[in-house]
């Protein structure tokens, strides 16, 4: 069979598709032909396909980096339902279920691992990996590998070390949905695959209409939208408080509405995604914790009521607007106040080093280490609690810990759910003979392994109420006895959690010791600038095209504007249509190549009306293609 027949099979046979999406076939051929691959494909593009299908197509296990717990998660469970096997590695795991996870890989026949960067650089990982029949190296959201990135996450960067463990050569197929020229080239100098196949789908949408609007009043603003608006929609917020205040305005005015952030456990999540998806919930306000992983195509309509702090975020999330290719609109609102806030947002984002330091040496204090101990531990981390102990604001803690991640000091997880989850760790016989001697544990036994099959080979998640319920005790007398089970050795038992999880990638240092890099803090924070500056840009340009604004960030030319967000309306009614526009810009570009003029005399040698003339050399002025230099005269910009 050849391996485009089996790619196609592999398709049909476990996603009931008939065809592939644009550019998966031939992504995923050049992964079976063994290439490093690079694929740039736009949020909903389908990428996890792009990685699956290869990996069941052939022999041997894919090991799937991803920097997002919550998304792991849900791949490894999606997996599962359809009879695949996969299993997830990440923080606030502990030692034993990583130890029988990898086990498994290596000798059982589990087919995908998931894996966060962090964990991949672990003695217990790396020595499992070398032994693992590895089929694909799959490396999701690549440009956390790039310091230009909009999300670096240092330990993409030990990525290249797993190729030389290995005695075998696998490919690497680094996927991204937003990158730009740069963090291309620095994602295929990082991973060491200069002659990698890349494969790059265009930005372009062109049923999606961008709109910002200027707005005091946001709430009364969004309520005119979604009155004026049909189907599903997602309101984005910057703070966990603002999803449930909005959410609960908009149900007071008949919009029904939910609402949802990552401090929500895994349970409430699922139930306010499935509500949403189904449409029982017509209107889902969230935190950008929402969004990874959900597939919903008939969003009409995405609202911002507050900015996102890059492009690339905000690129990401109108995108989840209009997937089903129907017209759809993704709305932006801002006052002049936002740009005062987001600037403060960018100074508390990097607090002083002296602070850094502060929160580092609380850290170790809340967690009673000595110095030179914790490498690899994790700890359950209750911002609250902390903040209070040692008298810090929430923001600064947390902005604290990003900087010292980047330096590879610490990791923090985002909040995630960690089901309850039992192994038995003696033999069948051991087992009977301790149920025989022990009746008051018989039912318990009994029922575990009735309905947890492959309990004694892989940790499985158990259902505390179900059990309950079973044997006709509490939650809490179940809970007691596996705790009792846990202590005699019988089992491995985890009892569920849904915090946030710290671990020291590091030992613990004296104040002394650590050390904040240029790249880890000015680097950084020049870049975030950066982006901020291209954010604060999109909002307060009045002339330039949204769609291409966005689009030329990720360095696409080759389209003409959109003709449908607010700026290309607006044009319209000024009677500026884009055959206008293009022509006099390009024939002031001409001019102004030989030599500067001051405006007015420009303007007298172009041949078009006046009026028109002004309006576009003043839309160039403001969107930095034209300066006025010393001598009061339009120049190019370089």
């Amino acid at each position: 069979m050849s391996n485009t027949a089996n790619i196609d099979e592999v398709l049909k046979t476990h996603w009931g598709y008939d065809a592939f999406r644009p550019f998966q076939k031939e992504i995923i051929q050049s992964v079976v032909g063994g290439k490093d691959t690079l694929a740039l494909m736009p949020t909903g593009g389908g990428k996890s396909i792009c990685f699956q299908v290869p990996v069941l197509a052939q022999e041997g296990i894919g090991v799937v980096i991803s920097p997002l717990i919550a998304l792991m998660k849900d791949q490894v469970e999606n997996l599962n339902k359809r009879g695949i096997k996969a299993v997830a590695i990440y923080a606030g795991m502990t030692y034993r279920e990583i130890d029988v996870a990898l086990d498994n890989c290596v000798y059982g026949d589990v087919k995908f691992l998931y894996v966060s960067p962090e964990r991949t650089t672990t003695t217990l990982f790396r020595e499992r990996f070398k032994k693992m029949n590895i089929s694909l190296l799959a490396i999701d959201e690549a440009h956390c590998i790039s310091q230009w990135g909009h999300d670096f996450r240092p330990a993409y960067l030990n990525i290249i070390e797993l190729r030389e463990l290995h005695d075998t050569q696998f490919p690497f197929l680094a996927v991204t949905a937003t990158a730009n020229d740069r963090v291309v080239n620095d994602m295929l100098d990082q991973l060491e695959i200069p002659k990698a196949t890349v494969f790059k789908q265009s930005f372009v949408r062109d049923n999606l209409g961008y709109l910002l609007l200027k707005e005091e009043n946001k709430e009364e603003r969004l309520l005119t939208i979604l009155n004026k608006s049909r189907g599903s929609a997602i309101v984005y917020v910057g703070t966990r408080k603002k999803t449930v205040d909005v959410s609960n305005f908009l149900n007071s005015k008949g919009i029904s509405s939910d609402y949802y952030h990552g401090g929500l456990n895994q349970q409430d999540r699922t139930a306010k995604q499935d509500k949403w998806i189904s449409n029982k919930t017509r209107v889902i306000v969230a935190t950008n914790a929402f969004g990874m992983g959900i597939d919903k195509p008939d969003v009409r309509v995405v609202v911002h009521l507050d900015v996102p702090s890059s492009p690339e975020a905000y690129f990401q999330e109108a995108g989840r607007a209009g997937r089903d290719g129907e017209r759809a609109y993704a709305t932006l609102l801002y006052k002049d106040s936002n740009r005062i806030d987001l600037e403060k947002l960018h100074e508390l984002e990097f607090p002083d080093k002296k602070i850094i330091k502060q929160v580092y040496n609380a850290l170790g204090n809340f967690y009673q280490l000595a110095i030179g101990a914790g490498e690899g531990e994790s700890y359950l981390f209750k911002i609250g609690e902390f903040g209070n102990r040692f008298n810090l604001k929430p923001v600064t803690i947390y902005n604290a810990i990003k900087i010292l991640a980047l330096d590879g000091y610490v990791e923090l997880s985002d909040a995630i759910y960690h089901p309850t989850t039992l192994k038995i760790l003696v033999s069948t016989k051991d087992l009977y003979e301790f149920q025989v001697r022990n009746k008051g544990f018989d039912i318990l036994i009994r029922f575990v392994l009735r309905k947890y099959p492959g309990i004694f080979d892989s940790f499985k998640k158990i259902d505390l109420f179900d059990i309950a319920k079973e044997a006709k005790l509490s939650v809490a007398k179940v809970n007691d006895a596996f705790l009792k089970l846990k202590q005699l050795e019988l089992i491995d038992y985890v009892e569920s959690h849904d915090s946030p999880i710290l671990t020291y990638t590091r030992a613990r240092l004296n104040e002394k010791s650590l050390s904040i890099s240029k790249q880890s803090y000015l680097d950084r924070k020049k870049i975030k600038k950066g982006q901020l500056d291209f954010m604060i840009r999109y909002c307060e340009s009045e002339f330039i095209c949204r769609n291409r604004l966005l689009l030329l960030y990720f360095d696409e030319t080759s389209f003409k504007d959109c003709g449908i967000c607010d700026v290309c309306i607006e044009r319209k009614k000024k009677g500026l249509d884009n055959y206008d526009f293009e022509a006099i810009s390009q024939h002031a570009k001409e001019l102004l190549s030989i030599k500067p003029n001051p405006i007015q005399e420009l303007v007298k040698k172009m041949p078009f009306p006046e009026e028109k003339s002004i309006k576009v050399l003043q839309f160039m002025l403001d969107n930095r293609m034209l300066k006025v230099n010393k001598q009061h005269q339009l120049e190019l910009k370089k």
